[in-house]
């Protein structure tokens, strides 16, 4: 996601306004790592701006994703999650928990095919499903004390 800063230049060059609310959301996602939804954010910024409803966060944030800003995506948890870092990666996901946390940026990544069955691609979006770390050593833990 750019900066606050370009993003209030944007949105003022193409004759929006810059409320509150959008200055909040925006400053709320700029380096979040979270992979947060929209109700983690609603639930973390209602304390900080009383008057922000869920429809302006949600507006917000498909305003981000238009722009390219931010990234929506399903993690199989039944909520969609929103990452402003909108650079080539994957997620890894604990089947166990939900963590949602960046796959290492060494991860080799195939090459984007130019076109499949007649869809010219633009992006793609990789997840790898599995057991965090947390979530594991709590298994080990578990199956040390119950032995089979």
């Amino acid at each position: 996601m750019q900066s606050v800063e370009s993003l209030v230049r944007r949105v003022r060059a193409q004759g929006g306004k810059v409320t509150a609310q959008r200055m909040l959301i925006w400053r709320a996602l700029e380096g979040d790592q979270t992979h947060p939804t929209a109700e983690d954010l609603y639930t973390r910024l209602k304390p900080l701006l009383p008057g922000l409803s869920l429809a302006t966060l949600y507006n917000t944030l498909n305003e981000l994703v238009e722009w390219g800003e931010v990234r929506r995506f399903d993690a199989g948890d039944g909520h969609i999650h929103y990452d402003p870092d909108c650079s080539p990666h994957a997620e890894l996901v604990c089947l166990q928990c939900h963590t949602i946390v960046d796959a290492p940026a060494h991860i080799a990544r195939p090459a984007i095919p130019a076109e499949i069955a007649g869809f010219r691609i633009v992006l793609r979006s990789e997840q790898f499903f599995g057991i965090c770390p947390t979530c594991q050593a709590k298994s080990d833990a578990g199956s040390a004390a119950y032995p089979a």
